[in-house]
């Protein structure tokens, strides 16, 4: 595809009223125009040969804009909020995922349009250089993210962490509302801050993310455990993951091997790739 082909993104964030960071917007559209000058935030009154709408549900734009268009997906929104995604998907020439399970659900719906697995993927430039070797237990445990999804999975760790007398910090955008099983542990309270939320994370020995069993979660991406890998972490899904990572050598095998797996599979780069391989096929039959 010619260097002067532009295709601007534009930004579920372009839509937040309330100051609040989003990890899919920093992940899928940050990273991807740091690394990529042919790939642009979007700009009003722009000029741009494609679009691509990242979770920006923008009728009227996908109506007017005449050039290959594209709706990248990280979440089902559609199962939770008033939006047809349906109707949404019509007015695109391709959707991306960002999940495999994701995927498959959208080429269930869009059985004749290009459905394509984007995973997200990381821009190592964009992160403060890794801890250094795990040395001694484990013992301390950080979970990140909205404080939501900590209600739904954090509790099915919980007697894990208390047999490996593990201390437990959240770092959200509110403090643990619940008064269950976590609640009872007292954890730590850190305000996430995009400006050093990375060098916070950094300080703990095993990053949580547990998996719950409802529906919606089944569809998120890999994109807390490849954070949490780059800064020299662990990952623990299941009280089987942290019985086997109170081991130190275990932690500096695991992070080590998955490092590996980030430079070859998950470099932000392989997604500019792969958004031209499409594009480049939309404007062929177009």
């Amino acid at each position: 595809m010619s260097s002067s082909f532009v295709t601007g993104i534009i930004p579920f964030t372009y839509f937040v009223t309330e100051q609040k960071p989003v990890g899919s917007t920093a992940l899928r559209v940050d990273n991807l125009t740091a690394c990529a000058p042919d790939f642009r935030k979007w700009v009003h009154g722009a000029k741009y040969d494609a679009l691509i709408f990242q979770k920006a549900y923008w009728k009227e734009m996908m109506e007017l804009f005449q050039g290959p268009k594209i709706l990248d997906l990280c979440d089902p929104d559609w199962l939770r909020e008033s939006i047809d995604i349906i109707e949404l998907g019509s007015l695109v020439h391709a959707v991306t995922c960002s999940s495999r399970p994701l995927t498959e659900l959208m080429q269930g719906y869009f059985p004749g349009k290009p459905v394509v697995y984007v995973p997200d993927r990381l821009l190592p430039s964009a992160f403060p250089p890794p801890r250094g070797p795990h040395s001694g237990p484990a013992r301390k445990a950080v979970w990140f993210g909205f404080i939501h999804n900590a209600c739904a999975s954090l509790p099915s760790l919980v007697p894990a962490l208390k047999a490996h007398c593990m201390e437990l910090t959240i770092l959200s955008n509110e403090p643990y509302p619940e008064e269950d099983e976590v609640a009872a542990l007292r954890p730590d309270f850190i305000r996430y801050d995009p400006a050093t939320a990375y060098t916070r994370i950094r300080d703990f020995d095993v990053v949580l993310n547990p998996r719950s069993q409802r529906a919606f979660f089944k569809y998120k991406s890999l994109n807390k455990s490849l954070i949490a890998w780059q800064l020299g972490l662990p990952v623990a899904v299941t009280p089987n993951d942290l019985d086997r990572l109170a081991d130190p050598e275990v932690r500096n095998r695991e992070v080590q091997a998955q490092q590996a797996l980030i430079a070859r599979e998950y470099h932000i780069e392989q997604s500019a790739a792969q958004y031209r391989e499409l594009l480049q096929s939309l404007r062929h039959n177009l």
